[in-house]
């Protein structure tokens, strides 16, 4: 739950570099391109220290609906492993006035991400999502 209107919910999330501190292990973050960004994200997850570097891009968004399409693709050349991930995100009004944020990912790991540690990266990434959505909350609670 966001404590903000959808309006304010939605700048806030489509404005990228403003909300990367709330995304866990993310480094760096610059733009690339008018609806890309490239980025640097650090994550341990089980026994694996993983170093992702890769790309996000907006790949469509509908203010009206509240709806914004990534594609999220990076690699980890010290493990040789990559991941491609498709992101959905989903902003709904609530009685309340607040805003219910919604995120579907679609994950594929590839090489030795996918053979070493499939389970153990899928519940991490879990994780990070939730961690998201906590650090935005108390990033709009913050400045609200």
């Amino acid at each position: 739950m966001v404590p903000a209107d959808r309006n304010t919910a939605w700048n806030l999330v489509m404005d990228l570099p403003r909300v990367a501190p709330c995304v866990p292990g993310l480094s760096t973050l610059e733009a690339d391109g008018e609806d890309g960004y490239k980025g640097t994200l650090q994550a341990q997850a089980g026994p694996m220290r993983v170093n992702l570097a890769g790309s996000v891009r907006i790949t469509a968004q509908d203010a009206e609906k509240g709806e914004a399409h990534f594609l999220l693709e990076a690699a980890d050349r010290r493990i040789g492993g990559s991941v491609k991930t498709t992101m959905t995100l989903q902003l709904s009004p609530t009685a309340d006035g607040q805003t219910e944020l919604t995120i579907a990912t679609d994950t594929a790991f590839m090489g030795a991400l996918g053979t070493l540690g499939q389970p153990i990266i899928r519940r991490k990434a879990a994780a990070t999502v939730e961690e998201f959505a906590k650090n935005l909350a108390g990033m709009v609670g913050d400045t609200g």
